[in-house]
């Protein structure tokens, strides 16, 4: 099993701007029941780690092999940022289910399409 994730547009945007791509897989064997591609935040560094998916796009009963088309657009907030404690990081997801297989690009959403620095 593998699945991919390639963007059209980029890994760094703007708040509204709109993030395209594509999500290739490959199952052996039996297909997956469904392909979930969802845009979402999380935090990395100290502490507990949040994560809010912000949209998702469920393809249910995909066959064996395919790929997908999908949009999403970014809200104006919460921004990208990096500090000594926590980071606020964009990403795309998406996973075959049953399976486990998962890939994940990292996005930038912030002003000037530039990671916010603390």
């Amino acid at each position: 099993m593998s699945i991919h994730i390639q963007l059209e547009t980029g890994e760094a945007y703007e708040p509204g701007s709109e993030v395209r791509g594509r999500v290739s897989w490959q199952s052996l064997g039996r297909p997956p029941n469904s392909v979930p591609i969802s845009l979402l935040w999380h935090t990395e560094g100290k502490g507990t780690e949040d994560v809010e998916i912000i949209e998702q796009e469920r393809l249910e009963t995909p066959a064996a092999t395919g790929d997908h088309a999908f949009a999403f657009r970014l809200p104006d907030f919460p921004w990208s940022f990096s500090g000594t404690l926590i980071s606020l990081v964009w990403a795309i997801e998406a996973s075959l289910d049953p399976g486990g297989e998962v890939s994940r690009v990292n996005i930038v959403c912030a002003p000037g399409a530039e990671e916010v620095r603390l």
